[in-house]
This record gives structure tokens, sequence and C-alpha cells, in this order.
């Protein structure tokens, strides 16, 4: 692809992704709040614009990953916002992870001008960005989705399609990070009991995690409960419990009772009230530790 791509949001996630893109081929517009987080990306090739809505033209592609709806919002309305800029044969993948009442709002709104939006958001953290190994769920508009799709599959391991409903995948990423969390939580009880049963934490691990319970998530997450290890952070616990609130205002809103959603949000909620918020979501494992007498 010669003509640009462009990609808003140079964080954790972005930088490594818009460094495989251009490792791909491809020629990425680059646009951070924080000018001086494009260094990295700029170094490997991708240029650096003033504004938003410069990242792309009239009937292109442009990116964002970006932290949470409210950002995605001021980039795509505010003072040269993207959805000024595009129109018709236009597309606006949104990789980040927020309400799918908000991905139905953005896809109207590109509708009027004519253009198109899909929804993408990504499992994985900021090194299987790096390793290019994300999963990218989408949905959307057929033609979009068939245009974006070689530059979705140069940043992971495989794009799985929800169909023409665009809030789809965004419900599907809601339902995967609140098993991630919930795993998290039974991890964190359970070898707490372990230890407050004097059972070796790192052969219970090795067993349940590695043997019943075998996958990328029981391991490298369960390692960091039995290590009670949590910093740095490849996913803030302040997000974690962001994600958890849009996990409930969804359930409400299909009206599905999910009470153990309940039970992490408070866990997550009583993190960042500690001051956990900066420390990687596996940390929501402390509560348990505390409940337990066990210290940190």
């Amino acid at each position: 692809m010669n003509t640009p791509i462009g990609f808003i949001g140079t964080g954790r996630m972005g930088t490594p992704m818009i460094q495989n893109l251009i490792a791909a081929g491809f020629s990425v517009r680059v646009y951070s709040r924080t000018m001086e987080h494009t260094a990295t990306v700029v170094a490997a090739g991708a240029i650096a614009c003033g504004n938003p809505a410069a990242t792309v033209s009239a009937d292109g592609i442009v990116l964002t990953m970006l932290a949470d709806d409210a950002a995605v919002r001021a980039v795509m309305l505010g003072e040269n916002g993207i959805w000024q800029k595009l129109g018709p044969g236009g597309v606006h993948v949104s990789m980040s992870t927020i309400a799918p009442t908000t991905a139905l709002d953005f896809a109207k709104l590109h509708e009027e001008r004519g253009s198109s939006y899909v929804a993408a958001p990504v499992f994985g953290r900021p090194d299987v960005a790096a390793a290019g190994k994300l999963w990218v769920c989408t949905s959307g508009n057929a033609a979009a989705k068939a245009r974006v799709r070689p530059i979705l599959a140069a940043l992971g391991q495989g794009v799985v399609d929800f169909g023409d409903h665009v809030e789809s995948a965004n419900v599907l990423k809601l339902c995967g990070n609140f098993m991630v969390a919930a795993a998290t939580e039974a991890m964190a009880e359970a070898f707490t009991l372990a230890e407050k049963a004097e059972v070796n934490k790192q052969a219970a691990l090795e067993l349940l995690c590695g043997g019943l319970f075998a996958s990328p998530i029981y391991r490298n997450y369960g390692q960091s409960v039995v290590d009670v290890s949590h910093d740095p952070a490849k996913f803030a616990l302040r997000l974690g419990l962001k994600d958890l609130r849009l996990v409930r205002e969804t359930a409400v809103h299909y009206g599905v009772p999910m009470p153990l959603a309940d039970l992490i949000f408070n866990r997550l909620q009583s993190g960042v009230a500690k001051g956990r918020g900066e420390l990687d979501w596996t940390g929501l494992a402390l509560g348990a530790r505390e409940d337990a007498g066990l210290n940190e």
C-alpha cells in the first residue's frame, strides 16, 4: 500500500504496532497528544503529524489505538478531528477497548460523512504486540473490513470477524477481558489458599496452569500472582477498572446479570483506591492476599 495510513496513539500498544506496520512495508503517518511519544516510531520511519486530521486523506485509512472512549471521541470529533477529514471511501479503524454503544454512535457519525467505521479491538499486551501476535476482532461494513484486512493481518496472528453489527467486536472484547480478570481472581484465591496451607505455590502453578488449565493467560498471569509481581505494568490496573466498568454497563444494557463481574469490579476499584492504579492489573490479586491476612 503506497498511500500512507494514519495511526493515532503511540503508547505502550500503539508504538510496537506502528513499528510492525512499517516493517511490513506500510507508510505510516502518526499523531499523539504528547508528541515526544512519537520519537521511537519516527526513528523507525513514521511521519509525525501535528493534528489527527493530518494523518489521513479524505478517502484514506486511519487507525486509532487509545485508552478509552473519551480519548477516541477527542481525536475523532475534536479540533482537527479525523471525522471532519474523512469522506466517501475513508475508513476509521478503532482498535481501542470502548463501549459497544460508543462504537454504534461513531459508526452513525461516519455514515453521515460517507466514510466507514470498523471496530477492531485486540487481545494481547505490549510484548505480544511487539511480537506481531495480537488477536484482532473485527465487525462492521464488509467492504471496509476487506480493505483494511491486510493492515490488520500485519499486526497479529489472526483476524477474526464477528459480522456486520459494528458493536459486536467490542462486546466480544469485553467478554474476553472479563474472562481474563475472572481467571486472575480465581488464581489469586487458589494460590492464596495454597500459600496459607503451606503448599508449594510454584509447584501448584506448574500443575494447575501448565497442565490442567494450560493456556498463555493462566501461565503468564498465574506466574505474576504466584510471584506477587505486578510492577512494571503491561496493562495498568486503572485501565482494567475501566474495562470492567464497561462490562457491567454493557451487561445492564443487554439485561444480563454478571455477579462475578461485580466482584471483580469492586476488587479493581479497591486497588485503585489504595493507590495501585499504575500496577499491572494482575495486582487485583493483592486483594485476596489481604483478605487472608497475608502481607503483600
